[in-house]
């Protein structure tokens, strides 16, 4: 599974976190084995959320993710069993990837995980300054 995103530790499990409108701290989850009834799916869509106190939260990570084919840079945009969908907004890189363009500035294409190497950079956050 592709994780990027803001991720932290609430009471030992791990969670993605985010904000809402109000600036409230949430952790979220798709998976039911992490939820209690605290959780609440406010739009049945099967996202679980709960606001939580930022104190609350540790080991918080901001992570990118992004692949290099051929030593270009590509965002790694979903995953298929065999394949990553890949977009760049270079015209050169698309071209040099036979990516298709799909927009003005935007090649997207599918390509084989055996041509990618994924790069997740990960950075410490504290909580508190969310």
């Amino acid at each position: 599974m592709l994780k990027s995103g803001i991720y932290g530790k609430y009471r030992g499990t791990e969670y993605e976190i985010t904000l809402d409108m109000g600036k409230n701290v949430m952790i979220i989850t798709e998976e039911k084995v992490k939820i209690d009834s605290t959780f609440e799916d406010l739009y049945n869509s099967g996202v679980y959320s709960k606001i939580v106190n930022p104190s609350e939260l540790i080991d918080c990570v901001s992570i990118i993710l992004y692949g290099m084919i051929q030593e270009e840079k590509v965002q790694i945009l979903k995953e298929k069993e065999n394949e990553y969908q890949v977009a760049t907004g270079s015209l050169l890189i698309g071209n040099d990837l036979n990516l298709p363009r799909v927009d003005r500035d935007t090649w997207l294409g599918w390509v084989p995980k055996s041509k990618v190497k994924l790069i997740e950079e990960k950075t410490a956050i504290n909580p508190e300054d969310l």
